[in-house]
């Protein structure tokens, strides 16, 4: 018996860096099939091995693993390493990011491979602004110290600093399950989770660094250190944004003092990391930048499609311009209810806050891309909720989109996707969080 259990494993381990292997480095993201159902069928195959061979040491070797095979690959599924490279280059020739546009400089700088990026990133990317704060924009300038030639040295620079960032992040949230009663192996849907692997080491996108920062962060306001939580929440907004919007939720759990003295810190930090970009210039730009992602772009949105498409009947007209002036104005709402009119008395409904609040955010988003959802699933881990987990699955299906000669959203995915994941959502709002069951044969077992 216990050699056959070995086999199985072994067998399954397999299926599952094969998985992996096949998935990043032998199929592009056009062919929309095989991509998707690989991607599903990993989730199938941790489903089993949830079940079967749980342990903190097989999550931790495996999660180990399944990252490794990533470590000397260039991002295929996306092209934001491209962008990435290209900001830290022009900083090591004293150009700001925040100041001028690729389109722009093109034809007034050179570094190795600059039109190979500029040529790469898109344009969309090409003709904007960096939206990326400061701390990622530092890591990018490691990336252009190593951007001499072979494109394999910057990815690999950056890929390593992510790498460490998401075993602290396995270190962080193991112990952070243990502080709030709950059983630490439940990283495994963080840990393992195809799309934080995927989109996070594979692809190069700093959600799971960010994590990194907003778990000690969480961490450190658990004992009461605000001062030090403040460091490590402006570490975590300075590496993306979003961050900012969660920031008021500790008002209640922390009292008006320790508050303050934690956002404070915040303050003080975060001016400390951007000063260095610092220009008058560069607000403005940045402004219109953070504008674009709210009355430009669109991809993947859920409520928004649907408002979207009332707006053509209506209007005869894409009216993203409109709703994009009241989006900001429905998540600082947002913000707003979730502060005061929830307890945020303890950790868990301080992190139930989060989670719902930062859903909701996504749910009336203009632009949901697969790796935004990587936030969600850590919070599932923390809080026993089953729906991100699920979305983390769907919202790869996205990629769907890359199928056809033009860039177009294909209803045939989006639809069921957006169908399962508020199914799944509204249940365990009504009935009560599904976490509990995720580890069992029979799903629904009481």
């Amino acid at each position: 018996m216990k050699i056959k259990k070995l086999l199985t494993q072994a067998v399954l381990l397999t299926l599952i860096l094969y998985g992996f292997y096949y998935l990043e480095h032998e199929i592009k993201r056009e062919n929309t099939l095989p991509l998707l159902s690989i991607f599903s069928l990993l989730f199938i195959l941790l489903w089993y091995w949830a079940q079967h061979f749980n342990s903190l040491t097989n999550i931790f070797l495996l999660g180990v693993l399944s990252r490794a095979i990533f470590v000397f690959h260039i991002p295929e599924l996306s092209q934001d390493f491209y962008r990435f490279i290209w900001d830290g280059s022009i900083q090591l020739l004293g150009v700001n990011p925040y100041i001028y546009t690729p389109e722009v400089l093109i034809s007034h700088i050179y570094f190795p491979n600059a039109q190979l990026l500029y040529e790469s990133m898109g344009y969309l990317s090409a003709g904007n602004f960096s939206n990326y704060p400061p701390l990622s924009q530092y890591l990018f300038k490691i990336m252009g110290y190593f951007n001499k030639g072979d494109l394999l040295y910057p990815v690999l620079s950056l890929r390593i600093i992510y790498f460490t960032g998401e075993i602290i992040v396995f270190l962080l949230g193991t112990t952070l399950l243990k502080k709030i009663n709950q059983n630490p192996e439940h990283i495994l849907w963080y840990f393992l989770n195809p799309l934080v692997i995927i989109e996070g080491i594979g692809n190069l996108h700093g959600e799971a660094f960010m994590i990194c920062f907003t778990l000690a962060s969480i961490i450190c306001l658990f004992h009461k250190k605000t001062v030090l939580g403040g460091l490590f929440m402006a570490l975590a907004i300075a590496t993306k944004l979003l961050p900012l919007l969660i920031v008021p939720l500790f008002f209640r759990f922390l009292n008006l003092r320790k508050f303050i003295f934690f956002s404070l810190s915040i303050f003080i930090f975060s001016i400390i990391l951007w000063y260095p970009f610092w220009e008058e210039q560069m607000i403005s730009n940045y402004r219109e930048t953070i504008n674009l992602w709210f009355t430009s772009f669109e991809f993947n949105g859920s409520i928004y499609n649907v408002v979207r498409s009332i707006g053509y009947e209506v209007k005869g007209y894409n009216i993203i311009q409109k709703v994009g002036k009241v989006t900001p104005f429905i998540t600082i709402g947002l913000v707003f209810i979730f502060t005061f009119l929830r307890s945020n008395r303890d950790l868990k409904s301080v992190l139930k806050s989060i989670l719902f609040l930062l859903s909701s955010y996504f749910f009336i988003a203009t632009t949901v891309h697969p790796w935004y959802i990587i936030n969600l699933v850590i919070l599932s881990v923390l809080t026993g909720y089953v729906y991100p987990i699920l979305w983390s699955l769907t919202v790869f299906w996205s990629y769907s989109a890359y199928g056809t000669e033009e860039f177009k959203e294909e209803l045939i995915w989006t639809l069921p996707a957006y169908l399962f994941v508020y199914t799944c959502f509204f249940y365990e709002i009504f009935k009560g969080a599904l976490g509990e069951h995720l580890q069992k044969t029979n799903f629904f077992r009481v």
